[in-house]
């Protein structure tokens, strides 16, 4: 691969580009679905070629091609400096990328217990006994059970010198169970999210424990009494902000959306190119920390499609928006020198793109518990993991649901709700958050399929939180 990279990119200075540059990947991927009691779908698949840029007159070319060889790599060197060429002086602007230094280097993720090594026999009796314990009470009419992983292999070259491999493995497991009681279904699930990390991740999760969870959190659940309407203070886990400050701040803060250039999937932006350093984005002690260089991280890969070393900054700094995440082109757009390595492409086939990074709350440096949360509310609702969601094509009002919720009463946990909503305008919620429980409590949240761009991309991020209070927040009942 080191070798395809590096005759892509001599092919690539031989045509006279201004830039150009190759990723050559390497995937696998592999995926088996429980549903009920049988074996819904197994995947195992792995695919192979390469990604080429070029700009040629201040404009961008890019093309894929399938396969590991030398004639696929010249056959997409050669369309990419074609498109360029074809477009050049018709974009209205030049592409401006900001300097960096070339870098050589590999990068591996974390893994201990490789999933690809893990015999298959294993995997599928560990999702029956998963379905099996799900099953095992006739309230609960479907069941989901599913491990997912995925090894991805990649080398970057460029023109300038850039010569880096990545070698990432991905694991995520997931279980689901539906029950039904009274005309009404509801669901729980295990959400932990995608890691970068081996079969330990699986391990770690205790499956069959968590299948006795999801089991009996769904009945309890689905026999629960509707949430209350009104205005009141909310506890939220780490899991359940994890899709909070995904889509309010995470895709609030990418360069592409304030500069116009994004409005798929939700729209801008409502943060201004103005607003580092001044905008009130939350109260005093919120701090978002962007950091690709957390080893869990899915967007921890060494380094990004640019080239851009993995680093981290400050999203927002005590309530006060810092910085975008850019990539080398919209980095001097946006004020700044240098790009912040947020260059990201699905995967070979697909032109990279301003994508998120791993990033989350920070938690409080001072001993916080959840229950010293809970304890300081008269009314509210305690609201764990992801639901529903829906958020305004500047990012500015959303209203969003949870996979678990217990009332708060006097400042005590009670029994379980569903149906439960919560609504407010991005600044206010995070301006309402008045406490955050401390690093013992921290949950992170790695999602394998973000969807931005046109045509669509996946991408991988981690976000996380430990759970945090948030003061006067109106909530409202689901469809009843």
């Amino acid at each position: 691969m080191r070798e395809l990279a590096a005759f892509a990119v001599s092919e690539l200075a031989a045509s006279g580009v201004e830039y150009g540059d190759a990723r050559v990947e390497d995937r696998a991927v592999e995926s088996m679905t429980f549903r009920g009691m049988r074996l819904e779908d197994a995947v195992d698949s792995t695919s192979e070629g390469v990604g080429v840029r070029a700009i040629v007159n201040g404009c961008w070319g890019f093309a894929s091609s399938t396969g590991l060889d030398r004639e696929a790599v010249s056959t997409a060197v050669e369309r990419a400096v074609r498109i360029a060429a074809s477009g050049a002086g018709k974009t209205g602007s030049r592409v401006r990328l900001s300097a960096q230094t070339p870098r050589m280097g590999s990068y591996s993720s974390p893994c201990i217990e490789d999933p690809f090594g893990v015999d298959k026999s294993e995997k599928m009796g560990l999702l029956e006994e998963c379905s099996r314990i799900m099953n095992s009470d006739s309230a609960i009419t479907s069941t989901y059970a599913q491990l997912h992983s995925e090894r991805i292999d990649r080398v970057l070259a460029s023109t300038e010198g850039t010569l880096v491999e990545s070698h990432l493995i991905h694991t995520q497991p997931f279980l689901q169970a539906f029950a039904v009681h009274g005309g009404d279904a509801q669901s729980r699930s295990l959400q932990t999210g995608a890691r970068a990390a081996g079969w330990e991740w699986i391990r770690e999760n205790d499956l069959l424990a968590a299948s006795e969870r999801v089991r009996d959190e769904a009945i309890e659940k689905v026999m629960a009494p509707e949430g209350p309407s009104g205005v009141m203070d909310l506890v939220l886990d780490g899991l359940n902000l994890s899709l909070t400050m995904h889509e309010s701040v995470g895709h609030a803060t990418e360069s592409d959306r304030a500069l116009g250039w994004e409005a798929n999937m939700a729209g801008r932006t409502f943060v201004r190119l103005s607003d580092p350093g001044s905008l009130r984005y939350g109260s005093d002690i919120v701090n978002f920390t962007a950091d690709n260089t957390m080893p869990i991280g899915l967007a921890s890969w060494g380094w990004d499609d640019d080239g851009t070393p993995c680093q981290k900054w400050h999203t927002v700094r005590n309530g006060i928006f810092q910085e975008f995440g850019t990539v080398r082109e919209t980095a001097l757009l946006v004020g700044r020198d240098a790009s912040r390595g947020c260059c990201r492409a699905q995967d070979f086939g697909f032109f990279p793109i301003n994508r998120q990074p791993n990033f989350y709350l920070e938690p409080s440096l001072e001993p916080v518990t959840p229950d010293d949360l809970i304890s300081g509310i008269a009314r509210g609702i305690f609201i764990q993991g992801r639901g529903s969601f829906s958020i305004d094509q500047n990012r500015v009002n959303f209203q969003f649901g949870g996979d678990f919720f217990r009332e708060i009463r006097d400042g005590k946990l009670g029994g379980p709700l569903k149906k439960v909503l919560y609504g407010a305008r991005t600044t206010e919620f995070w301006g309402a958050c008045d406490g955050i429980a401390d690093a013992r409590f921290f949950q992170p949240m790695g999602l394998l399929t973000c969807g931005k761009g046109e045509p669509m991309q996946g991408a991988r991020m981690t976000h996380g939180a430990s759970p945090a209070r948030f003061r006067g927040i109106t909530v409202g009942g689901g469809v009843r």
